[in-house]
């Protein structure tokens, strides 16, 4: 007996701990007698529970009826097994999928019912995926272009997609089964028998490597189609070659092209062939010319940098000579450095003019007038030891060109000459008329074929040998003795005339002298009257806000000392997108001054496109040392642009920033008068106020607090409401102007607060926003962005 017990406890064990759910429910309620752990814990519910249920209620595709009319075959005896899938629900509500075996058990006193149930969900999910994973495959086959084959271990079609089908001309039923090769390529095109051991596709799989070719098929309809193929072993996952897919397209179009351009490839070689034999004679030049491009971007990029240091030193030079401290001693020095400055300036300008990055202002010139107008100059350069000969012909035409750099060119050419010569001997200048056409070109491919005006100095001196003659561009390269000479004379040129849309050429035999020959494009215009250039005095501002756009560090740095000195309040931004960032948070802005070349992704002209369309009255001045094609094109500045030249004179910059905000209408036409003394900060009396400022744009708070701190007010400083409550519990201020949207919330509600106190201060609204009824109707003050020095002025007052 006590065995007996054992062997029914242990059975109970392991029914309870069985892997599969196991449920005993009687047949006459259906209520559980037993359920094991597993199903239990997947259904989430006690025994206790479950003793209460019957299966319907776990399981939710069958109601009890319909759970009745399923299991009543088997208590009629109809069948003594049911096999079914459904799913069962959990305690929480959620559902999996089972396999369910449900017998009668019919010994004992009372039938009982019997179910081993396996959850499948996993299965299930496999096969979901499964089924996905095919249709997509079955899509990407069936819609792509190429025509694709599968064949099994024994060679035998066993898929083909629709462009198989419709390159073929069977479908993929006529095939299945079949070795493709004795369906489609059993016979080459002049009807000789294709054995398959010859065919390489089908080499594939016994090979065990994938196969690319051409080959010929056989259509249905017996005509035959050349095919582009590759063919590749399929394997199983251990490895194992379990048959090939081969993917092929028809080419016989492409076959045709084939042909076809073989043919012109053959002829297209005979005449590169030919061109080729015509053009080694201007190979040479050619080479010369790319190599000449190539160091002119790198001479521009250089002098661009250059000219940034060279503005630091030369802006800090300027501040500490009008430094009312500085010794007349240290200013003798400091005007020594500034000469050296600009001399480094020329030295930059004529890498810029070789690297054809000069900023040129062409217009309408006689070339001869420039000639005859330098002739005292040239003559005393020249020396009393140098005969020199002008030549202008008559009716010379006008030339496009900038006359200012013009002159400089023919100064260089003439001082070249002069060292030739070594200061003794003949020098002619020439202007005529000249017409390049086409068999010059054809020895010169650096030319442009139209009419020119063309200035020719000839020399006497000791000539150029040929080696050296294709160097003399070269910036930096001189026969000349060391210190005699910088080797940037010719490459000054050679820059101006190229980004003039010109030609230069030059002629020299050892012994004999040297002609160089520039040659100016026509033009059709008449010249302009020639202007007055400004003298070098100071022109102050008026306060006018002015923001600096500059990537260098201390370029920026000194440029916003020089403009406080000569009276403009300046905002400063790194790069253009900053720098619009700070003109969309609506501040006041007179005049944009902006380096060209920076980094970030928005350029400088498109800054100042977008400044002018949020601000139309808006002056924009443009700097560089290097305009890289910003601004300049065809070798011009755009129209309508205006730009100073890096390094500049605080007499420059002030009479150029006077000039542009006088043309763009900010401000009337003014005289010139010397620097004046700083400007003396507004008289702090009886009358100022405390004003906080509660503004989250730093540059928009910095610019207004400054405006504030010079009409003689004592200024607070918040960045949000929290900032803004901490200065209100430290001190109560006289006025309070804030904007409406804060970082940590709208200022409606603060701004009720402060209506409502004891110590009421006067309110300001500062916004460029909608402003709330509840605050318009309280009769506040509202300062519209973008708003001027001015309306805060009639808003706040001054001190005085």
């Amino acid at each position: 007996m006590t065995e007996t017990s054992l062997s029914v406890e242990r059975l109970g064990q392991i029914v309870d701990e069985a892997a599969s759910e196991v449920y005993v429910f009687r047949a006459e309620d259906f209520r559980f007698l037993l359920v094991n752990k597993g199903a239990r814990e997947n259904l989430g519910i006690s025994a206790e529970q479950l003793s209460d249920l019957r299966p319907w209620d776990v399981k939710p595709e069958y109601p009890e009826a319909e759970f009745r009319a399923l299991v009543q075959p088997l208590l009629d005896g109809e069948t003594d097994k049911l096999y079914f899938e459904t799913v069962h629900r959990r305690a929480d509500g959620s559902t999996y999928d089972v396999d369910v075996r449900l017998q009668l058990i019919t010994s004992g006193e009372k039938p009982l019912f019997y179910a081993a149930i396996h959850d499948i969900s996993h299965q299930r999910k496999i096969m979901r995926d499964l089924e996905a994973a095919s249709s997509r495959l079955d899509a990407i086959l069936n819609n792509t272009t190429m025509a694709v084959f599968m064949m099994d271990d024994r060679q035998h079609c066993s898929f083909m997609n629709k462009a198989a089908e419709e390159m073929t001309g069977y479908s993929f039923a006529e095939t299945l089964g079949h070795p493709l090769h004795d369906v489609i390529h059993h016979h080459h095109p002049d009807g000789r028998p294709f054995p398959i051991e010859e065919c390489a596709i089908d080499r594939a799989f016994p090979q065990h490597n994938q196969t690319r070719g051409e080959e010929v098929f056989i259509h249905k309809d017996g005509h035959f189609y050349n095919v582009a193929f590759t063919a590749s072993p399929m394997t199983d996952s251990q490895g194992n070659t379990i048959g090939t897919v081969i993917e092929a397209r028809n080419i016989d179009e492409d076959l045709k092209a084939r042909k076809a351009l073989n043919s012109f490839n053959t002829e297209l070689r005979r005449r590169v062939d030919k061109a080729i034999a015509e053009r080694e004679a201007l190979e040479e030049k050619l080479v010369q010319s790319q190599k000449m491009e190539a160091i002119g971007q790198l001479t521009g990029g250089i002098a661009h940098d250059f000219n940034n240091l060279l503005q630091v030193i030369s802006g800090n030079l300027q501040l500490m000579k009008a430094d009312p401290d500085t010794t007349e001693r240290a200013a003798g020095r400091i005007d020594h450095a500034i000469s050296g400055v600009k001399r480094g300036a020329n030295l930059a300008t004529q890498l810029l003019a070789f690297g054809r990055q000069q900023p040129l202002r062409p217009e309408p010139v006689n070339a001869g007038r420039i000639i005859r107008g330098m002739d005292d100059m040239l003559r005393r350069t020249l020396g009393e030891t140098v005969e020199i000969e002008t030549v202008v012909a008559a009716g010379l035409w006008n030339c496009i060109v900038d006359p200012h750099h013009l002159e400089n060119v023919l100064l260089n050419l003439v001082i070249n000459a002069r060292d030739a010569m070594e200061g003794e001997g003949r020098l002619t200048v020439e202007a005529g008329n000249a017409s390049l056409d086409d068999e010059y070109i054809l020895n010169n491919p650096d030319a442009e074929p139209g009419q020119y005006v063309v200035i020719a100095v000839t020399d006497d001196g000791c000539g150029i040998s040929e080696e050296n003659l294709a160097r003399v561009y070269e910036p930096f390269f001189t026969t000349k003795e060391s210190g005699k000479g910088t080797g940037l004379g010719l490459s000054m040129v050679f820059g101006f005339v190229k980004q003039s849309g010109g030609h230069i050429a030059i002629y020299s035999e050892l012994g004999q002298g040297t002609t160089v020959r520039i040659y100016l494009p026509r033009t059709q215009a008449t010249e302009a009257t020639e202007r007055r250039q400004s003298d070098p005095v100071v022109v102050t501002g008026d306060n006018e806000v002015v923001l600096v756009v500059e990537d260098d560090d201390e370029v920026r740095s000194t440029v916003m000392a020089l403009l406080a000195t000569l009276g403009y309040r300046a905002v400063e931004a790194k790069n253009a997108d900053a720098a619009l960032a700070i003109v969309n948070c609506g501040i006041a802005i007179d005049l944009l001054f902006t380096d060209v070349v920076m980094p970030g992704k928005l350029k400088s002209t498109e800054l100042a496109r977008m400044a002018q369309k949020r601000l139309p009255d808006l002056a924009v001045l443009f700097t560089s040392g290097y305009t890289q094609n910003a601004i300049v094109h065809a070798g011009r500045l755009d129209d309508g642009v205006e730009l100073i030249s890096k390094p500049y004179t605080v007499e420059r910059l002030s009479q150029k920033i006077r000039s542009v905000l006088e043309k763009s209408g900010t401000v009337a036409p003014s005289r010139a008068e010397p620097v004046p003394q700083q400007p003396a900060q507004a008289a702090r009396t009886g009358g100022a106020r405390r004003i906080l400022v509660v503004e989250d744009e730093m540059f928009i708070r910095m610019s207004l607090v400054e405006l504030l701190d010079g009409l003689g007010h004592q200024t607070l400083e918040a960045g949000s409401l929290r900032e803004a409550q901490q200065q209100l519990d430290k001190a109560a201020p006289d006025m309070v102007i804030t904007d409406m949207s804060l970082p940590d919330g709208k200022a409606s509600a603060f701004v009720l607060e402060l209506l409502g106190r004891a110590d009421r201060p006067e309110i300001v609204i500062a916004t460029g926003g909608v402003v709330p009824d509840e605050i318009v109707s309280r009769g506040i003050s509202v300062l519209r962005k973008p708003f001027s020095d001015r309306e805060v002025r009639d808003i706040v007052g001054s001190a005085d």
